[in-house]
């Protein structure tokens, strides 16, 4: 690929997704979202929760209510 060619990829995450596209998606540092959960700002259940795998997921729609100051 030369230096003048460029892909872009668009991540569209599912309902759940892992913290990794937390970042790109809503500019959220994993420090700041650590920081939401244990504070209590983000509920379990509701915004983040254990998948089968026991990783930590979150709800896309949940924290876009957050983030828009609704409950």
């Amino acid at each position: 690929m030369s230096a003048a060619e460029r892909i872009d990829f668009h991540i569209t995450p599912g309902a759940w997704f892992r913290q990794d596209l937390l970042y790109p998606v809503f500019g959220l540092s994993t420090e700041a979202v650590r920081k939401y959960r244990t504070r209590g700002l983000w509920l379990e259940g509701k915004h983040w929760r254990y998948d089968p795998a026991n990783v930590i997921v979150y709800n896309r729609a949940a924290i876009e209510r957050w983030m828009e100051g609704k409950p």
